[in-house]
């Protein structure tokens, strides 16, 4: 391997950092404070604000290893619990404990997998995201919505329009996740394919791991923790994967120039 060459921190030294790894660390760490106390760290959409605060975690442990990645992640969920408007994310294991996941989740996909496995198992996981959202996630939904346990918002009402439909038609659920996951196997081909990877599994620990500690302390009904993976989580998941490749694939080129 020559001096140009980049392998994956992860590959390199294990819990030893390079002086490479502690910039990594520190640029990411920085723009995530940025993100954190600017408009930046959220994008409006149509339906939703999407956070991008995230995405500095999964680039790092992409790009420095699962150390490196835990500390990103850690100024995230850092971040979360000092600004909390939300109750739920003054409790500090769920403002951190899947925020510093993030990067090491994303580190470790990105490195342990082949980019034929990572390929396949990332249009595997948005498959099995989007069978859920409209399936199963949604029949949990309608049973809470129609006990009045979920108040009737503009969002919620949107969801359970959906929901009605796709709950009881599993052709429909089953058709959308193939559908989902046909292209997204046709889009992240070559080396696009660990990069995608790791930032779907960086956001899907982020989002599964926020909402599931939510509603097992008792935050929100498991029917609300649908709505909001079928929103933001999804959002969240193009957003990273949109922001991860490209970033990967500039620094990677640097690197070899280098």
């Amino acid at each position: 391997m020559t001096h140009s060459e980049y392998a994956p921190a992860t590959s390199r030294r294990g819990f030893r950092l390079s002086t490479q790894d502690v910039t990594v660390a520190g640029v990411l760490g920085a723009v995530a404070i940025v993100l954190g106390y600017t408009p930046l760290g959220l994008i409006p959409l149509p339906a939703v604000n999407a956070t991008t605060l995230h995405i500095p975690a999964i680039v790092a442990g992409i790009l420095a290893g699962p150390v490196v990645g835990a500390f990103v992640g850690a100024i995230f969920g850092v971040i979360s619990f000092l600004r909390h408007t939300n109750p739920a994310f003054g409790n500090p294991l769920i403002a951190l404990g899947p925020r510093i996941l993030i990067g090491v989740v994303a580190a470790l996909v990105f490195s342990l997998l082949q980019p034929r496995y990572a390929r396949s198992l990332s249009a595997a996981a948005l498959g099995a995201f989007i069978f859920t959202i409209l399936g199963p996630g949604a029949a949990r939904f309608e049973s809470a919505y129609i006990a009045g346990k979920i108040a009737p918002t503009w969002l919620n009402t949107a969801y359970h329009s959906v929901a009605v439909v796709t709950g009881p038609q599993p052709w429909l659920h089953v058709f959308a996740a193939l559908a989902a996951a046909v292209i997204a196997y046709w889009l992240l081909a070559g080396k696009n394919a660990a990069p995608a990877a790791a930032a779907v599994a960086g956001t899907l620990t982020n989002t599964v791991g926020v909402l599931s500690l939510m509603v097992a302390l008792g935050f929100i009904p498991a029917g609300a923790a649908f709505v909001i993976g079928a929103t933001y989580g999804l959002t969240e998941m193009l957003l990273a994967v949109l922001i991860t490749v490209p970033v990967y694939r500039a620094v990677s080129s640097s690197r070899e120039r280098g």
